[in-house]
């Protein structure tokens, strides 16, 4: 049975989603839009401090998709070229689509994903946000 808890952060024509258990902490929501996404402000989304397309251009940019836009499924945009972003301190993220060859196998992948660079993700070789947990002593 899945426990994932999703949040909403609304305005009065937007409603932002962050499922935490999907979120593999890249900071691209940070970096891009400091005034809607805060860790130190409670609540961390003020979905007030920015015009709702500024909002939805960085949501959309959310790697591991943790930050949705209620009633809005973004499509995947097909292009030959493929982006490659690395995250200091966090995973490798590569928009796209990709053939992966690891080990004894080989996966198509459209659209984004993210590699661990840090070894602890349970997934491995995809990152899945434990680079942002404490390290166990």
């Amino acid at each position: 049975m899945d426990q994932s808890v999703i949040k909403e952060y609304s305005s009065g024509d937007l409603t932002v989603t962050w499922e935490a258990t999907k979120c593999i902490h890249s900071g691209i929501c940070l970096r891009g839009l400091p005034e809607v996404f805060d860790l130190k402000a409670r609540p961390w989304v003020n979905v007030e401090a920015s015009d709702s397309k500024s909002i939805v251009d960085t949501v959309r940019d959310c790697p591991s998709k943790a930050l949705a836009i209620k009633g809005v499924r973004f499509k995947d945009t097909h292009t030959n070229q493929t982006d490659v972003t690395l995250i200091n301190g966090g995973p490798l993220i590569i928009k796209g689509g990709a053939t992966i060859h690891h080990r004894k196998k080989t996966e198509e992948i459209a659209g984004t994903l993210s590699f661990c660079r840090c070894g602890r993700s349970e997934g491995f070789p995809y990152c899945d946000g434990s680079h942002a947990k404490p390290k166990e002593k």
